[in-house]
């Protein structure tokens, strides 16, 4: 994909809903073109992996194999998430579908979780197939202890990213790496910058390339170690989409951010919110993110005040999607809340509560057990942040989207660290200009 800096910038904005963190779109209308974790639809022969859907939309990034070949998937490996297990003698393709419109030609960013077994291994994680010297687009994580990202034609500084000498790659970090032909190439682990290049070089081998992870194929032993997710916008996201992807990752593994950790409510001191992690924030005009949904029900747009290295992240404890607290809650008011609660990280660079001003909300209750749009929804607020909802007053009267989705708009009672919910009142019926109300009994 070629664009402007300040095209690509658009191009994802306009479409920042449901991709991780809520950067890009999931549906394969935005440059997020690649999605792969244990959350997608994983079909397995036991715990041998058949197939990978691509969580990105684009279907024809499907991923299979068979036979020998097939990966492991093994079970709450890593904060209670699966993780794909590589031999040395599997992997993981795409069919040969790569496009010069689909695909990485110039720029990109990408977002690997990994481990390696050994650091001595010669290999790749992520790689055009078969791995060529011209043209490629891969990582090696590592080879011979040394870690290698090349875009193009190899092996040039133009082309590639390598840094070596580093410690404990045979535990989980997650990377984050760009590649742009004005900006150049820029790679992170855990948050923190290792090394940044000029240029980009082009890669222009698709129609005779698949897309793997794995390695095990021509140009590239197997890759022994382990995989949690993989992302690949065929754009380069800016740094506020990329710390907003960072810090989703970092709550989803339970790993520690070495730099730019902002979002902190999925430590246990604050209960966990580890799940569905998605945010908006701004380093400045051109760094901009103001628009997110993530994998959840909850979405977050038009801050009123959201000014530079500013960020407003969120999450949620994991609970079940059900109306199904009858205790915690306003009684005077309130029928049910749901069982699930979020919490908000609202803070600048240096991790210092800020305010972002006044958001629009909207909730999505498609789905959600005990959701009956006839009564009145609420959003509930723990203004006094004391964990405790029963003593709070419901902001009602929500705009109606259609779809079960119901819009606050100029929320501003959110701040730095808070919980907030959503519940249903009673249900109202006007009969001869006298207003009853009915509980329902079941």
């Amino acid at each position: 994909m070629r664009c402007t800096l300040f095209l690509c910038l658009i191009t994802i904005g306009a479409f920042s809903q449901t991709g991780p963190g809520g950067v890009g779109n999931s549906n394969g209308t935005s440059s997020l073109r690649m999605w792969y974790n244990t959350s997608a639809v994983v079909t397995t022969t036991g715990a041998l992996i058949d197939s990978l859907k691509n969580l990105a939309g684009v279907t024809a990034f499907d991923m299979g194999e068979t036979g020998g070949q097939r990966p492991t998937l093994i079970s709450s490996a890593v904060n209670g998430f699966a993780e794909i297990s590589f031999s040395g003698t599997n992997r993981l393709r795409t069919g040969l579908t790569l496009t010069a419109t689909n695909f990485v030609t110039n720029e990109a960013s990408t977002f690997l979780v990994v481990k390696a077994d050994l650091t001595t291994q010669f290999t790749s994680v992520y790689t055009t197939d078969p791995l060529v010297g011209a043209t490629r687009f891969s990582n090696h994580v590592p080879w011979g202890g040394t870690v290698y990202y090349d875009i193009g034609t190899c092996c040039s500084n133009s082309a590639r990213i390598q840094v070596g000498g580093l410690s404990n790659l045979t535990s989980y970090s997650f990377w984050s790496y760009n590649a742009h032909p004005t900006t150049g190439k820029q790679l992170y682990r855990n948050g923190s910058l290792l090394q940044s290049r000029a240029n980009s070089s082009t890669y222009s081998h698709h129609a005779s390339q698949r897309f793997n992870i794995g390695g095990n194929t021509s140009g590239t032993t197997g890759f022994k170690g382990d995989v949690t997710e993989l992302i690949v916008y065929n754009s380069k996201v800016n740094a506020a989409q990329r710390i907003i992807i960072e810090n989703y990752l970092a709550a989803k593994y339970g790993l520690n951010s070495a730099a730019n950790d902002l979002y902190n409510e999925d430590d246990a001191v604050n209960g966990n919110f580890d799940f569905e992690v998605a945010g908006i924030g701004r380093i400045d005009t051109q760094n901009l993110h103001d628009n997110a949904q993530g994998t959840g029900i909850i979405s977050v747009s038009a801050p009123a005040d959201l000014n530079n290295n500013e960020f407003f992240i969120w999450g949620h404890n994991n609970e079940a999607l059900v109306f199904g607290n009858t205790t915690d809650i306003p009684t005077s008011s309130v029928k049910a809340r749901l069982n699930r609660v979020w919490r908000v990280s609202e803070v600048n660079m240096s991790n210092t509560a800020v305010d972002v001003g006044a958001i629009d909300m909207t909730v999505d209750l498609t789905g959600v057990v005990g959701f009956n749009p006839s009564y009145p929804i609420y959003l509930l607020i723990d203004t006094d942040n004391d964990g405790n909802f029963d003593d709070e007053t419901p902001i009602k009267n929500p705009v109606k989207l259609g779809g079960n989705q119901y819009k606050y708009t100029g929320v501003t009672a959110i701040t730095n660290n808070m919980r907030f919910t959503f519940a249903f009142g009673f249900h109202t019926i006007i009969t001869n200009r006298n207003t009853t109300f009915r509980v329902k009994k079941n």
